[in-house]
C-alpha cells in the first residue's frame, strides 16, 4: 500500500506518526509540516495531482480548515482515501468532525490524547500494525509528554528524555533512531549512545534555560500576567517547567521563536487557558500549551504589547 502522511514537524508527537507510518506501510512518503502550513502542503499535492497516486492519505497532529475539508469531502476519489486524527480543541466541534474522514479525541480511558497515541490506536484496530511492548512503551511516552501527564501524574523522566533526545539528534536522527529501534527491540529502552546524548543536552539545556532566566520581560496580557521572552524554538518547554516548577509570579510565558517564526504559550498555573490567547493572536492549542504564527497582523499586536507601558 503507497501512502502519504502529513504531520506536524516540531515535537515527538507528530515524529511519532511518521514513525508508526514506517513500521506500519511499505512504502510511505511523509511531509512535516510547521502547524500553520498544513493547508499550504496539502493544496499543493492536490494542484499538481500527485495526491491521487496514494491509497491512503494520513493527516496527524494536525487539521485542516473547513474548505479544505469540503474540497475533499465533494471529491470521490479522495474521499475514502482520506483520514485526518487530531488532538486539539480548536477542531473538537462540529465544524470538523461532521466530515466522516476526521477524528477529533481529548481524551480516552488512559487520559489525555496525543496524535501518536491515537493514530496507534488506529493502525491496530485496522491490522496494519501489530502490537508489541516496545511499541506499546515509545507510544505511551510520547503521550506522557505531549499531554505533559510526564510530569503532572507520572514523574516519569524516561518520557521527558525521549524528547531531550528527539532535540539532540534532530528530526531525521529522531525518525531513524527510534524507526530503527522498534524493528528490532522487544523492550524500549535507551542504549549506551542515547543515553550520552540525553545526558549531554540536559547539560546543555540547563545552561541555556539559566541564561534566558535575565532576558525575561514581564507584562500583562488579558489581564493574565505574562512572562515575555525571545528564545530559540526548542528550548520552550523547558523554560516553561523551570518557570512553573519555581513558581515565578506569572500565569503563563509567551515565548517568541524568530528561528520558527512562531510565538509559544505555556501555563504555569493551574487553571489558565493559553489557547484563549494564542487565538486572540490568530493560533490555537490547547488549555496549557498553545501557538500561533508570527504573520504581519500579529507582528503588530505583539509589537504594541512590548511597546506599550
Amino acid at each position: 500500500m503507497k501512502v502519504l502522511l502529513f504531520t506536524h514537524k516540531n515535537d515527538i508527537d507528530g515524529m511519532g506518526n511518521a514513525i508508526l507510518a514506517k513500521l506500519a506501510f511499505d512504502s510511505v512518503d511523509y511531509v512535516l509540516c510547521e502547524t500553520f502550513d498544513l493547508k499550504k502542503k496539502v493544496e499543493e499535492y492536490l494542484k499538481n495531482k500527485k495526491i491521487y497516486e496514494y491509497e491512503k492519505i494520513f493527516i496527524t497532529d494536525l487539521c485542516l480548515g473547513e474548505e479544505n475539508l469540503k474540497q475533499i469531502d465533494e471529491d470521490e476519489k479522495l474521499k475514502g482515501k482520506f483520514q485526518i486524527i487530531d488532538h486539539h480543541k480548536t477542531y473538537e466541534d462540529e465544524k470538523y468532525t461532521r466530515f466522516s474522514f476526521v477524528q477529533v479525541k481529548l481524551n480516552n480511558d488512559h487520559g489525555l490524547c496525543c496524535a501518536t497515541s491515537l493514530f496507534y490506536e488506529y493502525l491496530l484496530s485496522n491490522n496494519y500494525l501489530v502490537r508489541n511492548d516496545a511499541i506499546d512503551e515509545f507510544v505511551e511516552l510520547t503521550r506522557q509528554h505531549d499531554t505533559w501527564e510526564w510530569k503532572n501524574i507520572y514523574n516519569n523522566e524516561k518520557s521527558r528524555e525521549l524528547a531531550i533526545l528527539f532535540d539532540a539528534i534532530g528530526i531525521n536522527g529522531y525518525i531513524k533512531f527510534i524507526y530503527e529501534k522498534l524493528l528490532k527491540e522487544q523492550t524500549f529502552e535507551y542504549n549506551e549512545i542515547e543515553r550520552m546524548l540525553i545526558n549531554n543536552k540536559k547539560i546543555e539545556i540547563s545552561e541555556v534555560v539559566e541564561e534566558y532566566l535575565d532576558k525575561i520581560y514581564y507584562k500583562n496580557i488579558l489581564d493574565l500576567k505574562a512572562g515575555i521572552i525571545f528564545i530559540n524554538y526548542e528550548y520552550r518547554n523547558e523554560l516553561a517547567e523551570y518557570l512553573r516548577e519555581n513558581k515565578y509570579d506569572i500565569d503563563f510565558v509567551m515565548m517568541i521563536s524568530l528561528d520558527r517564526g512562531v510565538v509559544s504559550y505555556r501555563s504555569t498555573k493551574d487553571g489558565i487557558s493559553v489557547r484563549k490567547v494564542a487565538e486572540y493572536f490568530g493560533g490555537k492549542g490547547h488549555d496549557k500549551a498553545a501557538t500561533n504564527p508570527i504573520t504581519s497582523k500579529s507582528k503588530e499586536a505583539i509589537l504594541e504589547i512590548l511597546t506599550t507601558k
